[in-house]
């Protein structure tokens, strides 16, 4: 009977473990361009100011007259600090557990560097091919070892590198449409702790003599959970712009969906003592192959730009992307069995408004706000990814260099509801508490058009 629990207890340890990876490939990335970053990336589905307009939609290329090269960089740093109040431990203080011991984990956000490339070439008038590199979707989080979070999470990393061959052409003077593929290369890191001294003292249950003795185990024996996983898939993009007038353009853009059948392999660091080894051999704790399938969501964007004169311009958006997909994640592991966990996001809406100011030739100004609904509901908000919505605030620039090469910049904060966070895994280890959280990405980008 005792082995019979510790197997339940460390199978739903591992599960927990596994099924985080949703979370992960959640987080969408929309900073795929500088200046679009300079106004928050209002209207981007409408503007196509440069050969970026392969992500947002392809079908504005037909407003770049010549060949141009795009190589932009944006440093996005994100500041999330855990504030604890009343995590707790299943097994009662008696048996070591009651309070989850650790500290706040320090700041969760890393800077990540996230790299664009651009090329398009006009064949003609009419007809223009574009060619774009991006990580549309990513996520870079990492607490203290021994944090109080820790048995929900340690590390999560994910990157996607998508490659976007992209073709756009004029049916009529007004009308332009825009098609391109998208390869895509995804990989997931993901790691947290197991409380091997807890699955041990809960194992003596209701041998409360013994399990007492082993009290001391409890948080105080943990092992370490990893994965790694990766794979390559495809999907695409499409869009329209229309000229209603000369001053005023239209924007219909859509990205699909991506599903990714990932594999790898997880890794289970165990402490080298009789205790864990026993609790790892009980619960059938083995390293080996583990497979998901995670479907990246698609997105759609209507907007508009309208030139007020030759030095204004305004542009507005709304974006729609559709999280709803995770509603569950299935993930067999290792050892034979396949964990099931609810997700349960919601789509959610995007809100842009942005202002571009011509100052004379050489000098571009831009700004914009924009306001993004978080797709994670309160009752489903991780320590994976602990968003909430987002208000931005981006200002930006850009200098002629030359006739032929221009320099680009932009900054944007980022402000984020305090995320509150009440997480409770299989086993009830309860994570609550809230965060302070923001974002700052500063980017920079050159582009070169050869006439």
């Amino acid at each position: 009977m005792a082995q019979h629990k510790t197997m339940k207890l460390t199978a739903f340890l591992v599960a927990s473990t596994l099924s985080s990876m949703s979370y992960a490939s959640g987080f969408a990335i929309i900073e795929q361009s500088v200046t679009g970053l300079g106004r928050a990336f209002a209207g981007s589905a409408a503007v196509a100011e440069d050969a970026s307009t392969i992500f947002f939609n392809p079908a504005g290329l037909t407003q770049l007259k010549h060949m141009e090269v795009d190589m932009g960089l944006h440093l996005i740093a994100p500041q999330s600090e855990f504030n604890n109040n009343g995590s707790s431990h299943p097994l009662p203080d008696t048996l070591g557990g009651g309070h989850l011991s650790g500290g706040d984990g320090g700041n969760a956000g890393s800077v990540a560097p996230v790299p664009n490339f651009y090329v398009a070439l006009p064949f003609n008038d009419t007809v223009v091919a574009g060619f774009g590199v991006s990580a549309p979707f990513g996520l870079v989080t990492e607490y203290d070892d021994d944090w109080v979070g820790r048995y929900h999470a340690i590390k999560s990393d994910m990157l996607t590198i998508n490659f976007n061959p992209s073709i756009a052409f004029k049916a009529t003077d007004r009308l332009s449409l825009g098609f391109g593929i998208n390869l895509q290369y995804i990989e997931v890191e993901l790691s947290n702790a197991i409380d091997l001294g807890g699955a041990y003292t809960a194992s003596l249950l209701p041998d409360v003599a013994s399990a007492a003795a082993a009290a001391g185990l409890t948080q105080n024996n943990d092992g370490i959970a990893k994965l790694k996983a990766d794979d390559w898939s495809w999907g695409y993009n499409l869009g329209l712009t229309f000229q209603a007038t000369d001053a005023t353009r239209i924007g219909l853009a859509y990205r699909s969906k991506i599903s990714h059948h990932l594999t790898g392999k997880a890794k289970f660091g165990i402490p080298n003592n009789p205790v864990a080894q026993g609790v790892a051999a009980a619960g059938n704790i083995i390293n080996g192959r583990n497979t998901a399938d995670v479907d990246l969501p698609e997105s759609a964007s209507l907007a508009i730009h309208h030139q007020i004169n030759d030095q204004w311009a305004v542009m507005a958006d709304a974006s729609w992307t559709r999280w709803d997909r995770f509603q569950e994640l299935a993930i067999s592991l290792p050892n034979g069995t396949t964990s099931i966990k609810e997700e349960k996001w919601d789509n959610s809406m995007r809100y842009g408004l942005g202002l571009t100011y011509a100052y004379d030739e050489k000098w571009t100004f831009r700004s914009g706000i924009a306001f993004d609904e978080t797709p994670i509901s309160d009752n489903y908000r991780t320590a994976r990814i602990p968003g909430e919505d987002r208000t931005w605030v981006a200002v930006g620039a850009s200098y002629k260099y030359s006739e032929n090469m221009t320099i680009d910049a932009g900054y944007t904060h980022i402000f984020l509801s305090d995320p509150k966070i009440n997480e409770i895994d299989d086993n009830g280890y309860t994570l609550s508490g809230d965060y302070d959280a923001s974002v700052d990405i500063l980017s920079i980008q050159a582009r070169w058009v050869f006439m």
